[in-house]
């Protein structure tokens, strides 16, 4: 089993992500803190998995001069290769405390053959 995982080169943060296997599914853990579940999206193609969003600017602002920036908002994505055979159907996720967890079922069986009808 592998695992690939990309980032967009020019943003500046991007989320990190633990990826855990476990018997019958594969659980990946993205860090999210401040970040709204209506500002991310995921999205399955192809065995890759694509966890794009938004983090917003900080609402509590300074409006004297700031010495030190390094909350850092924006634009991200990660897309993650998954190279196991999933049910991406049944998959799930939930965002909770500024964790969010993508539950991803392992395909148990192999696709039955089907017939293609000839017209």
């Amino acid at each position: 089993m592998y695992f690939e995982f990309h980032t967009e080169r020019r943003q500046a943060w991007a989320p990190a992500v633990d990826v855990c296997e476990r018997a019958g599914e594969i659980v990946i853990f993205v860090e999210m803190p401040g970040i709204d579940r209506a500002d991310v999206k995921l999205s399955w193609n192809e065995g890759v998995l694509t966890i794009t969003g938004n983090k917003r600017e900080p609402q509590e602002t300074c409006v004297a001069k700031y010495h030190c920036v390094e909350r850092i908002s924006g634009h991200f994505r990660r897309d993650l290769a998954i190279n196991i055979p999933i049910e991406h159907h049944q998959a799930r996720a939930e965002l909770r405390d500024g964790l969010m967890r993508i539950y991803l079922p392992k395909r148990t069986s192999e696709p039955k053959p089907s017939e293609i009808p000839i017209r």
